[in-house]
């Protein structure tokens, strides 16, 4: 399995908006082995941030717990920055993949391309079993059972999947494992480098680690990371409600009271590079939609400009008749059409020049 070299990933969610992102496990795997993995609390994007009961039921985060937590912008630099040019894989990957777009997209960041595949349509396809939710394919190939739902658990735990079930088949590359990623987002930039497995076998992979000397459970990592032995965790039970054909609902719910907060899950991400502008074509709509009501504003001062004269003019001829009343209409309009005057032209210069 010396070309095998992906990103294993999995999400938790406040709510039932999958923008909603709360928590991340990410999990690397270079030639067929895992060597590096993080997990951390995410504070879910403004207007989406609430914690549904059954959510944390679930997983067991709550609001208290994200108050200090990174924000998605910041999270998902550190998500690229571990990941690189890796495949993303994820147990379910049409729900991980749609959980960082539509976060992204809710706070209007810029997202490059990315693929992701899934393990549980690859159980589905080399494992005869009656249900293929985590703990089912876990236990199918005599690997450790997921007992509480973390991501940092799921994510190795897919990642032990993949590998076993190519141990296997004996498959030597993803292009061997799956046909065709399960979900992509994003778009890919121009001239934006994609990690060639055939590279990674002989060693030279972009921006990767070498993974020489590392055991096959080892953990090579900078950060602190909760030990390769706790790593695994039931299906969520929000994944239940996105496809039936690609998660059988509920959890498997551990006895006895829900467990405590683990200690990694205060775990920081890695140091994120400077966060992406937002998106700058909506910027420049905005500066046109500025600039062409700020022309607007200003035509609309010009034409109360004439009917403040015409109103002046015939003021001064009705006092002048000895109409009292009408010329004290006339005035109250003449007044009106000067408060029109000053309002639309400073208004309209205000959004041109802002606009610039």
């Amino acid at each position: 399995m010396a070309g095998i070299g992906f990103t294993a990933i999995d999400f938790e969610t406040a709510n039932s908006n999958r923008g909603s992102v709360c928590a991340v496990g990410l999990v690397k795997v270079r030639d067929g082995r895992v060597v590096d993995k993080a997990s951390w609390l995410i504070k879910p994007p403004p207007g989406i941030d609430h914690f549904d009961p059954i959510n944390v039921e679930v997983h067991g985060i709550r609001e208290r717990d994200v108050v200090h937590a990174a924000d998605w912008e910041m999270s998902i630099e550190g998500i690229l920055q571990f990941a690189c040019e890796d495949q993303l894989v994820a147990y379910g990957a049409p729900y991980d993949a749609s959980v960082m777009r539509q976060a992204t997209e809710h706070l209007r960041l810029d997202l490059p391309a990315k693929d992701f595949y899934c393990a549980q349509e690859l159980a589905r396809a080399q494992l005869e079993l009656p249900k293929h939710r985590l703990n089912d394919v876990l236990e199918a190939l005599k690997l450790p059972p997921v007992h509480h739902h973390e991501p940092g658990t799921n994510a190795l735990a897919c990642a032990n999947v993949v590998l076993t079930i190519a141990a296997m088949r004996q498959f030597a590359s993803l292009a061997e494992i799956w046909g065709a990623p399960a979900a992509s987002i994003g778009q890919r930039r121009p001239g934006r480098r994609v990690r060639d497995e055939t590279a990674d076998a002989e060693g030279d992979e972009p921006g990767g680690e070498s993974a020489e000397g590392v055991g096959p459970d080892a953990v090579v990592t900078p950060r602190p990371a909760p030990s390769v032995e706790a790593q695994t965790a039931p299906e969520p039970a929000a994944r239940a409600e996105q496809e039936p054909s690609q998660a059988e609902p509920g959890p498997e719910t551990p006895p006895g009271p829900a467990p405590a907060q683990p200690a990694h899950r205060s775990e920081t991400p890695p140091d994120p590079a400077p966060a992406q502008p937002a998106d700058r074509q909506g910027v420049q709509s905005d500066v046109k939609s500025r600039a062409k009501s700020g022309f607007a504003l200003l035509a609309a001062g010009l034409l109360a400009a004439f009917f403040l004269s015409a109103l002046t003019g015939l003021s001064i001829q009705s006092f002048a008749a000895g109409q009292v009343g009408t010329g004290a209409v006339e005035l109250a309009l003449a007044v009106a059409a000067a408060w029109g005057v000053w309002a639309s032209i400073t208004a309209g210069w205000r959004r041109i020049w802002s606009a610039k």
